[in-house]
């Protein structure tokens, strides 16, 4: 490794739609370099858009769109930031209303992913703190465990609670998947708390990541 190697600074600036796939085949290739990926992943009324809006500080119509039904993303989406590393929004689950047909290609498309995709890095796996986490999100956490990613839960709507019952429902979320030592942050997109700290948490991972490259 390369003595006092610089740190570089991933932050979320200039922020571009790559594509969206379903299928490996259809995955972006980097040509300009091997660009680590960021995940977004969570049930489909968790607040993943609102999340990543607040991720790239978008304003008025923003980047990705909030949808009024939940579910109605079925796509993974890819994202460039900064031409440094790629953000990628995996479809929701677990939302009732969206038929059979579509529910079953969900598991599929996210294990193919998470299980054959080399540049990621990193999954910001988002919970709900006012719910009980589903068989869905037990599952996700168990196919992102068996495929080697690192995970940070990242325990969103802080702001409906007070700090005892969110002090409360996280040793409940962190007891149901049985992992006390899973890094995880409180995120509240009104109230702006969780930003800097999800930031560095990815800062951290992805620099580990430029060093193993490096080495």
């Amino acid at each position: 490794m390369e003595r006092g190697r610089e740190k570089l600074k991933y932050v979320f600036r200039n922020i571009s739609f790559i594509k969206s796939a379903t299928k490996s085949a259809a995955y972006p290739v980097h040509s300009k370099f091997n660009m680590p990926e960021v995940a977004i992943a969570g049930r489909s009324n968790v607040g993943k858009s609102s999340l990543l809006n607040h991720l790239f500080r978008s304003r008025g119509t923003g980047m990705v769109k909030v949808s009024a039904t939940p579910g109605k993303t079925q796509l993974i989406n890819f994202f460039n930031v900064d031409d440094s590393f790629v953000c990628v929004d995996l479809p929701g689950y677990g939302f009732a209303k969206v038929p059979d047909s579509v529910r079953k290609k969900w598991g599929p498309m996210i294990q193919e992913y998470l299980h054959g995709r080399e540049n990621l890095k990193l999954v910001f796996f988002l919970i709900d703190i006012r719910r009980i986490p589903s068989d869905d999100d037990l599952a996700f956490l168990d196919w992102s465990a068996r495929a080697g990613k690192n995970v940070v839960l990242v325990l969103t709507k802080v702001d409906k609670l007070t700090k005892s019952q969110i002090k409360k429902n996280t040793g409940k979320i962190l007891e149901k998947f049985n992992c006390e030592n899973l890094h995880y942050v409180h995120y509240s997109v009104t109230k702006n708390i969780g930003y800097n700290q999800l930031v560095g948490l990815m800062n951290e991972v992805l620099n580990e990541a430029s060093d193993d490259i490096i080495e």
